[in-house]
């Protein structure tokens, strides 16, 4: 059975900026927002597809305690969200080494290998590895099971796709557990024969052994294709046939694309296709403008970050990071540039927590509990987070982006079960409850998070500070290509 996964997501990224605010009107006591992007510096102009150089993030987890920035200027680390690393990390590190569910590239301009610049600019995309270019339903993505593999390992054949029966008579591995014309999941038939001439017989796993099958280009010539797709054999010292980043399954191991050649992580340099979403009017949703190189050490930010992730589609996840910033160590190695021990950094809102309300958090959180109402209508969450309270005992971010003040959030009936927020007070002292038709809100059950000011501001921005850790590699930017969520 499947484990509930960040796979399969379509990342829409964009960049906007935050109005300057608790600042004095009183000279010289100008207060300075720490949170406020600063403004895109002067270099060339970043475009998708014209970068100098390209990577894609190959390792990406929650920074642990002690580590990310000080987003708040006070001198120590800020990020709270460190406390669940230890939780998350493993499925993080899963989705990006061995099912690629989630690909990043970047791409930069104004870099001067690994010399200084003042202005360095980058964008991140959405990239896309697995895909269904056959459209039988299943895309590449891989994920172990009793079964075997649980992805499409014939991405060019509509009829082989797991869940199909397997056919006994085609000598062709039609369910994808790396067998051809075999009696049960994963056992290897009796059949001796050689019908495509690889030297390997069905029994001893050859996955495709077709007496007739399509040519395909090798080089300077033609060769069958069922001819190039066969397992080791060491008795008959014949090593396993070489994936080729098209779909398919060349090893028989039941997955496609798995050799290092194919790894957009590796040192393979992968010409990565770009998903649509990641451009708006043709420009990069999400570009760093202002960062800088010195020393090696490669600094940006702090912008907003917004993240709205499709996971299904009657589900959309939105996210905001407050003052998000990236920094790293740039490194060479036979010209081509990586970007090592870097961070990102940022306050996750109070309004991207709330929308966080179709996860089941075993012990924490269960819908229609929010992630918001999880850290701030009962305690256990914010306990492990270690999150501060007020004199009336209610939990309060650690952050506040908006310079008035900390936020508070709570329940009026905290033993309800699954309690949820309904009260909240902003830094001013305001204080909204849930279904306040006098308050602007974009959300239908009016809940108090979403309300905003007169100028129409969301109030209520302030949250938890929170850190990634990630490297970065060379990769080529591709084609764009259409969205494909997985099946």
């Amino acid at each position: 059975m499947k484990r509930p996964t960040l796979a399969r997501l379509s990342v829409v990224l964009s960049l906007a900026a935050l109005p300057v605010v608790g600042c004095s009107a009183d000279p010289p006591a100008m207060k300075k927002n720490p949170f406020a992007p600063l403004p895109e510096c002067q270099g060339p102009m970043l475009s998708f597809g014209k970068g100098e150089q390209g990577m894609v993030i190959a390792d990406l987890r929650i920074a642990a305690a002690g580590q990310g920035f000080d987003l708040d200027e006070d001198g120590s680390v800020d990020n709270k969200l460190g406390a669940l690393s230890s939780l998350a990390n493993g499925e993080l590190e899963d989705t990006f080494k061995l099912r690629h569910d989630v690909v990043i590239p970047m791409e930069f301009v104004g870099l001067k290998g690994t010399g200084d610049s003042e202005c360095a600019k980058f964008a991140l995309y959405l990239g896309q590895f697995n895909q269904d270019r056959d459209g039988d339903g299943k895309d590449t993505t891989w994920e172990a099971d009793e079964n075997g593999a649980d992805g499409d390992c014939n991405d060019q054949d509509k009829d082989v796709r797991p869940g199909r029966a397997e056919d006994m008579t085609n000598r062709v591995d039609d369910d994808c557990d790396g067998k051809a014309d075999n009696p049960g999941k994963r056992k290897p038939p009796t059949d001796a024969m050689d019908l495509d001439g690889d030297g390997v017989t069905l029994a001893e796993g050859d996955c495709d052994d077709r007496m007739m099958s399509p040519m395909v280009p090798t080089g300077m010539d033609l060769q069958p294709l069922a001819k190039l797709r066969h397992p080791a054999v060491p008795g008959k010292g014949i090593k396993a046939a070489v994936e080729r980043c098209d779909g398919i399954d060349y090893d028989c191991d039941g997955v496609p694309d798995n050799g290092p050649g194919c790894d957009p992580f590796g040192d393979a340099n992968v010409r990565l296709p770009i998903q649509k979403v990641s451009l708006d009017a043709g420009k990069p949703r999400l570009a760093f403008n202002n960062g800088a190189v010195k020393g090696g050490k490669l600094q940006s930010g702090p912008s907003l970050f917004r993240v709205a992730v499709p996971v299904s589609k009657d589900f959309t996840l939105e996210l905001e990071l407050s003052g998000t910033r990236i920094a790293g160590s740039l490194k060479e190695r036979n010209g081509r540039l990586y970007l090592d021990d870097a961070q990102l950094g940022g306050v996750l809102q109070a309004i991207s927590l709330a929308r966080l309300d179709k996860i089941n958090l075993k012990g924490f959180l269960t819908p229609p509990q929010s992630l918001f109402d999880a850290l701030w209508a009962s305690s256990a969450l914010s306990t492990i987070l270690m999150l501060k309270r007020d004199a009336e005992d209610r939990v309060l971010p650690d952050m506040d982006v908006d310079g008035d003040g900390l936020e508070t959030f709570w329940a009026s009936d905290p033993a309800k079960t699954p309690a949820l927020v309904d009260t909240c007070r902003d830094g001013d002292g305001t204080i909204i409850k849930n279904g306040d038709a006098s308050q602007p809100n974009d959300d239908p059950m009016k809940r108090c998070v979403f309300a905003k000011d007169e100028k129409g501001n969301y109030r209520f921005v302030d949250g938890i500070s929170a850190a990634l850790r990630f490297k970065a590699v060379p990769a080529r930017i591709g084609d764009l290509v259409d969205s494909t969520i997985g099946k």
